[in-house]
C-alpha cells in the first residue's frame, strides 16, 4: 500500500475518521491495528516477524529496567559529560550534554539482556539483508584461492554454497535501528515504555514505518499520549504537506526516474551531456522521491495529531559535505552519530582516530543502504569527503585571508557548486547497479564529447516546466511567510480568509491537475523501500 496509491488514499481518510472518534486505549489499539493492516498489505508473514520482534524488545526493556536499583529508576544521579559536537564548519566544538548514571542490582543480567537484544535485532537485519552478500563473497574468495592450493583445487573450485531465498522485509533497516536505539537508551537510564500498545504503536506506526524518519521514542511516546488537537489549521497543514509530497513523487521523481534509467543500465560509452544529466537527474529524483515520502508520512501523522521530525532541510544548497549530511536524511545522520560515531570515540581521541571514526561511520551508512560493493564504495567516498573537509577547515583556520575569501558571497556560491558536483558524482555510484556501471558514467562525464540524447525526452516530459513552476511558487510562499509585513500590505482587510482561501483553492487545484496529468497508471515504489 504505497503512499501514492489509490488504496492508501482510501485507507488514510478511514483511519483518520475512526482515530478522532475514539480516545484512550481504543484509539491506541486502532493505531496499531491500522499500522499492521498497512504493513501486511504487502506480505502478511512479515507482520508476524515485526510483531515477534516488538514483543521481545518490549519484554527485554522491561527486564533491563527491573534490574536497576529502585532509587535509580526515579532519581538517577546526574553528571555532566562533554562530547565535541560538529559545528557548521565541520570542526568539533564543546557542547555540554547531561548523562544519566544508573546503577544496577543485577548488572550482568541487564547487560546480557541488552547484548541479546542487540544481537537479535542486528542479526535479523543481517540475515535478511546481508547473508547472500556474505555467501557470494565467501564463494568468490574460495574459488579465487583454489589455484593456490593444488591438493584441494578440484574440491574448492566445485564448492557452491547455498543461497538463502528470502525477500527483504519492508522497512527492516528502519525499525531495527529504532529497536537498537530504544534498548540502548533504556540501558543507559531512560525509562522503558511499560504499555505494550504504546510500544507497539512506536514500532509499527504506519506513516514512518517503511522509510522513516527514524523516530526517537522519548519524542514519539509523549506525542502519542497527547496528540495535537484536531483543528482546521492542523488538517490544512497535514493535507497540504501530504499533497506537497505526492506532487514531488508523482509529478517530478517518477518522470525523472524513467528518463535517466537508460544511462545507468548500460556499459556502452556515454556522452558527456548524457552522463551529467543522468547524474544530476538522479540527485533531483532521489531528493524529490525521499523527501516526498517524508512529506507524505509527516502529513499523514499530522492528521493523527502527531508531528514527526523533519528529515530534510534544503540539503542540495549546502556549502560543504558536512552540512549536507546534517540536512539530508537527518534522522539517519543523527542515529549514526549517537550510536556509531560517538561509541567509537567520536572526536575525543586525536585527529587520526577522529578520521577513522568518521570513515567507519560513513561506511556503515553505505552498508546500511544495501549489501553490495557499490554501496560500500559510496559510504567510503562520503567518509573521505568528510575527512578532507575537516582538514580543509583546519587549514583555513591558519590562513585568515583565504578563509575570508571563502566566506564571501562569491566563495559561498563556489562552495555550493563544488559540493553539489561532489554529491552528484558520488550519488551516481549509489544509483548504479554495480561499480562498473558507476565508473562507466564517470568516464562519460569526463569524456567531454558526444551528443546529448536525453534533452529531447526531458523537454517533452514537462518536468523542467513543472519543476521550475514548483520552485518559483515555493520560493514565493517562503518569502511571504518570512516577511509578514508584505503579506499584511497585500491583504488590506482584516479577514485574511477571504484572500487566502481562493489562493489555496487555486494552488491545490493546479497541483492536483499536474499530478493527475503526470501520474503513471500504477503507483511506483519509493526509492528507499528497497532499504
Amino acid at each position: 500500500m504505497i503512499f501514492s496509491s489509490v488504496q492508501y488514499l482510501l485507507f488514510l481518510p478511514v483511519v483518520v475518521f475512526l482515530y478522532w472518534r475514539l480516545s484512550g486505549l481504543p484509539r491506541l489499539i486502532l493505531t496499531v491495528v491500522a499500522s499492521y493492516v498497512f504493513y501486511m498489505s504487502w506480505l502478511p508473514i512479515y507482520g508476524v516477524l515485526l510483531a515477534l520482534m516488538t514483543v521481545i524488545n518490549w519484554a527485554l526493556s522491561i527486564g533491563i529496567e527491573n534490574c536497576r536499583k529502585k532509587e535509580a529508576v526515579t532519581d538517577a544521579l546526574v553528571e555532566k559529560s562533554e562530547e565535541p559536537a560538529p559545528t557548521a564548519n565541520g570542526l568539533p566544538s564543546k557542547k555540554t550534554k547531561v548523562k544519566l548514571v544508573v546503577s544496577y542490582d543485577r548488572p550482568l543480567l541487564a547487560k546480557t539482556m541488552l547484548i541479546f537484544g542487540l544481537l537479535l535485532n542486528v542479526g535479523a537485519l543481517c540475515y535478511y539483508k546481508y547473508i547472500n552478500f556474505v555467501v557470494e563473497n565467501i564463494s568468490a574468495a574460495v574459488h579465487a584461492a583454489a589455484p593456490f592450493i593444488p591438493q584441494y583445487q578440484a574440491q574448492l573450485s566445485a564448492l557452491h554454497l547455498p543461497m538463502v531465498e528470502a525477500l527483504l522485509p519492508l522497512g527492516i533497516s528502519f525499525f531495527v535501528f529504532e529497536f537498537v536505539h530504544y534498548l540502548s537508551d533504556v540501558y543507559k537510564g531512560d525509562k522503558a515504555v511499560r504499555s505494550f500498545f504504546e510500544f507497539a504503536a512506536f514500532a509499527v506506526f504506519f506513516p514512518s514505518q517503511i522509510a522513516g524518519p527514524i523516530k526517537r521514542y522519548q519524542d514519539f511516546i509523549p506525542k502519542l499520549r497527547n496528540p495535537l488537537p484536531l483543528t482546521n489549521a492542523l488538517m490544512i497543514e497535514g493535507s497540504s504537506l501530504f499533497m506537497q509530497g505526492l506532487f514531488k513523487k508523482a509529478a517530478l521523481a517518477d518522470p525523472i526516474a524513467a528518463i535517466i534509467a537508460r544511462p545507468y543500465a548500460t556499459l556502452d560509452p556515454l556522452s558527456c551531456p548524457d552522463a551529467w544529466l543522468a547524474a544530476i537527474g538522479f540527485v533531483v529524483q532521489v531528493y524529490c522521491d525521499f523527501s516526498g515520502y517524508t512529506d507524505m508520512g509527516r502529513g499523514s501523522a499530522l492528521l493523527l495529531g502527531i508531528r514527526l521530525p523533519i528529515n530534510f532541510d534544503l540539503p542540495l544548497l549546502s556549502t560543504d559535505i558536512s552540512v549536507f549530511w546534517r540536512k539530508w536524511h537527518m534522522s539517519l545522520g543523527s542515529w549514526l552519530k549517537d550510536y556509531i560515531y560517538i561509541p567509537l570515540g567520536g572526536s575525543r581521541a586525536g585527529i587520526w582516530n577522529q578520521h577513522r571514526n568518521l570513515f567507519i561511520t560513513m561506511v556503515v551508512c553505505g552498508i546500511w543502504h544495501g549489501a553490495t560493493w557499490h554501496y560500500i564504495l559510496f559510504g567510503a567516498t562520503q567518509g573521505i569527503g568528510l575527512i578532507v573537509h575537516r582538514e580543509w577547515c583546519a587549514f583555513l583556520a591558519k590562513v585568515p585571508t583565504l578563509k575570508g575569501a571563502c566566506n564571501s558571497h562569491v566563495g559561498t556560491v563556489l562552495a555550493v557548486l563544488f559540493n553539489t558536483v561532489f554529491v552528484v558524482l558520488t550519488y551516481s555510484i549509489f544509483r548504479s547497479p554495480d561499480i562498473p556501471h558507476g565508473l562507466n558514467l564517470w568516464a562519460g562525464a569526463f569524456s567531454f564529447n558526444g551528443a546529448c540524447t536525453m534533452i529531447e525526452p526531458l523537454l517533452k516530459s514537462g518536468v523542467l516546466v513543472i519543476g521550475a513552476t514548483y520552485f518559483i511558487f515555493w520560493q514565493l510562499t517562503e518569502y511571504l511567510r518570512s516577511h509578514q509585513t508584505i503579506l499584511d500590505q497585500l491583504i488590506k482587510t482584516k479577514d485574511r480568509t477571504s484572500f487566502l482561501n481562493p489562493v489555496r483553492l487555486a494552488t491545490y487545484t493546479a497541483a492536483a491537475i499536474l499530478m493527475v496529468a503526470s501520474k503513471p497508471l500504477e503507483a511506483v515504489p519509493f526509492v528507499y523501500f528497497q532499504f
